[in-house]
């Protein structure tokens, strides 16, 4: 957790690290530039990145790499356009990050979408997000795709339109998927296996107000109990076994405009039955360089989970089989995730 408008109206470059086993916090390197907020991040592999934002002298288009095992920082090369804050990013696959919408140096908001390459540290802009140009939306993985949710348009009308884009097998387009139950623009989640989204503004009024995407439909879950707000982080931190994912929220600017630092956990079997979790067939098992997953469907999300709980996105070889070569020794949980929801795992042994 990092950057950002503390009390006193004080840009920050502070960063911190939540360790849930322990319950605690603590620092780590700041990012070696100027105070900022409005960020967004996303991760590859190991690595953290960190995008834009708005400094005290305006926006910016930077990249910044964080290496946690190091505990260093890291310049990359910035983005190619318009700087710009109140983005949204995910991770994608095979050293890509895609970072989208947001607010422009200009003062206007943007619907522009745009593919980094960590390796050959470069920018790539894909098809532009349909709809009305917007910043501030939400956004998380969900079976295989970046999902982007709501956001608020050039006047600050908070919106309720949802898009997807498919990242395993890209067609280089959009595809419109069910709306909110309520327009929303500075509202955070986390996707993952059970993507959840929390609070955020509907304009004048803040909410508490989290919802569970499962399958294509928006379920309501118990509102945040720390009271309505806008501009808090959501972030997913994962448990054994993997699909009991807790959901962490916390910090923003609460309906009497104070900043918050308050951190909250739900814990999830959210909404998960029991009967949803299946044997997902695998083989060889052990395996040394290749993985096979005959029953997969191209849209199926598949993560390998290590015995430290870090989640490794591989290469994905064909439909059904994967690199598993640079994976260290042990044993890894192996978690595929649908469209139309419901989990299927199993464990293999990589020699």
């Amino acid at each position: 957790m990092g950057t950002g408008f503390e009390v006193g109206f004080n840009l920050t470059n502070d960063w911190w690290r939540f360790d849930p086993s322990t319950d605690t916090w603590s620092a780590v390197a700041s990012m070696p530039t100027t105070p900022r907020q409005y960020c967004t991040a996303f991760t590859i592999a190991d690595t953290g990145f960190v995008f834009g934002g708005i400094d005290a002298f305006g926006a910016m288009a930077e990249l910044w790499a964080y290496y946690p095992d190091q505990d260093v920082w890291e310049q990359r090369a910035s983005l190619p356009a318009e700087a710009r804050y109140a983005c949204v990013a995910v991770e994608g696959y095979f050293s890509q990050g895609i970072v989208a919408t947001g607010m422009l140096a200009s003062g206007v908001p943007t619907n522009e979408a745009w593919k980094y390459h960590t390796d050959t540290d470069s920018w790539e802009q894909i098809t532009s997000v349909p709809g009305p140009s917007r910043h501030r939306a939400s956004c998380f993985l969900d079976g295989g795709g970046m999902r982007i949710v709501g956001g608020a348009d050039s006047v600050f009308t908070a919106l309720d339109d949802s898009w997807s884009y498919p990242i395993w097998f890209e067609t280089g387009l959009w595809y419109p998927q069910p709306p909110l139950p309520s327009p929303r623009y500075g509202a955070d989640g986390s996707g993952n296996a059970v993507p959840v989204l929390v609070a955020g503004s509907s304009g004048v009024d803040f909410h508490s107000e989290a919802w569970l995407l499962s399958g294509a439909d928006w379920t309501p879950l118990t509102p945040f109990p720390g009271g309505p707000r806008r501009g808090g982080v959501g972030a997913g931190g994962t448990t054994s076994p993997f699909w009991n994912m807790d959901f962490y929220y916390g910090l923003g600017l609460d309906s009497a405009l104070q900043r918050q630092n308050d951190w909250w956990r739900l814990t999830q079997t959210v909404g998960i039955a029991e009967n949803s979790v299946d044997e997902l067939p695998i083989y060889p098992n052990p395996a040394s360089d290749r993985l096979h997953i005959p029953s997969l469907h191209s849209s199926d999300r598949v993560q390998f989970v290590d015995a430290l709980g870090r989640v490794h996105e591989l290469l994905r070889i064909d439909t059904n089989a994967f690199d598993v070569s640079h994976l260290g020794a042990g044993v890894y949980m192996v978690i595929a995730s649908g469209r139309t929801g419901g989990l299927r795992t199993a464990r293999f042994v990589k020699e």
